[in-house]
């Protein structure tokens, strides 16, 4: 998706001229904006891991963590006894099906957090890549040569990326949040 929006920009930019207004902004002055979104996205990813982290070991937790990408559904009860969702199901894999390998829905939650942090700091690290290879410019110059061209896709691929997996940060800590309020209603009796 980064690639089709990045590669729509550039063209949009640099052949049809549709974008005047980036003709006019240094690079020097996106880079800083980028850096700063950079900075924000890495702690707000930071942060997320923390509270991921630091998830009390209640039912919320132990239903994360035995429910996974095709395990069988279960929910932990007040009672502390795992029931399969569906009665067609057993509830649980054997012990042995857990193992390393088996990829829950908190450890996806984990991974999450991690791959943004991850694109956070490899965004910044593009912007200050691309200020060293494209200089003292405007972001779009027509009478610059194929670098600049190839550069801004690069840059405006980075940076769709970073802002498409902040929105899966923060959808995945909203479904959290979410969850949380739901078990602890159920635990209400609401």
């Amino acid at each position: 998706m980064s690639l089709l929006i990045s590669g729509a920009l550039t063209f949009a930019s640099f052949r049809l001229l549709w974008l005047p207004a980036l003709t006019k902004v240094a690079v020097k002055d996106f880079v800083a904006g980028i850096l700063a979104f950079s900075a924000l996205g890495f702690g707000a990813a930071t942060s997320a891991t923390i509270l991921a982290l630091s998830i009390p070991r209640g039912r919320l937790y132990f239903t994360m963590i035995v429910n996974g990408k095709n395990a069988p559904r279960a929910v932990v009860r007040n009672n502390d006894k795992v029931e399969a969702v569906s009665s067609t199901e057993a509830p649980l894999f054997p012990s042995e099906r857990y193992g390393a390998e088996f990829r829950s829905f908190y450890g996806d939650l984990i991974f999450v957090f991690l791959w943004t942090m991850a694109s956070q700091l490899a965004v910044g690290a593009i912007s200050l890549l691309y200020l060293a290879v494209v200089g003292d410019l405007n972001m779009v110059d027509q009478t610059h040569c194929n670098r600049s061209r190839l550069s801004f896709f690069i840059m405006t691929a980075a940076v769709s990326y970073a802002m498409l997996q902040m929105g899966s940060l923060i959808r995945a800590v909203a479904d959290y949040a979410r969850n949380q309020e739901q078990y602890d209603r159920r635990g209400l009796g609401l």
